[in-house]
């Protein structure tokens, strides 16, 4: 008897337009972390009470300008960077969440647009990212995650991608889609 293996596979889509056109996109798999195995998990099954072990869901994309090896170790971005004053977590644009195999509900696409007001200086080079959720890093409480750059090293990635850089301008919009698959 032979057994079919379901796998959790990630992507990710990167778009890099200048003035509205598109210069470049990226596309490839990603790592989902010991932190996402385990949120995977605890939010999927019930305690002793009946109630899920995690209530929070995936909610931010960060960047960063590091890189290292796309492991399920992965525990942090390895260089982030802060999008918008000190924030270095951005919210996904729940607008454009979507279910894209034509109306079944086995995988989801989430989004994120870094416009050209992100970034504090003009060059700034983008070379990872990764997925988080709302809860608190320890307790996980929902909508307690800390998304400012100063507790950056201790926020841990569920899923984790990184790449060839991205030079990130004030006339560059990178758009980050990411799809889970079940």
């Amino acid at each position: 008897m032979s057994r079919e293996t379901v796998l959790e596979i990630c992507n990710v889509f990167i778009t890099i337009r200048e003035k509205g056109e598109v210069v470049d996109t990226r596309e490839g798999h990603n790592v989902w972390t010991n932190t996402g195995r385990e949120y995977s998990c605890l939010v999927k099954s019930l305690n002793r009470l009946g109630q899920r072990f995690r209530e929070d869901s995936i909610a931010f994309i960060g960047l960063g300008n590091g890189t290292q090896v796309e492991s399920p170790s992965v525990n942090k971005l390895a260089s982030p960077l802060a999008y918008s004053g000190q924030s270095y977590l951005k919210p996904l644009d729940h607008t454009l969440t979507v279910f894209p195999d034509n109306g079944s509900r086995l995988s989801i696409r989430y989004s994120a647009v870094f416009g050209p007001e992100s970034f504090s200086n003009n060059l700034t080079y983008i070379s990872e990212c990764g997925l988080f959720t709302n809860g608190h890093a320890n307790t996980f409480q929902v909508n307690g995650r800390e998304v400012n750059i100063n507790v950056a090293d201790s926020q841990a990635p569920v899923a984790y991608h990184t790449f060839e850089p991205i030079p990130k301008t004030s006339n560059t919009e990178i758009e980050i889609m990411w799809e889970l698959r079940h």
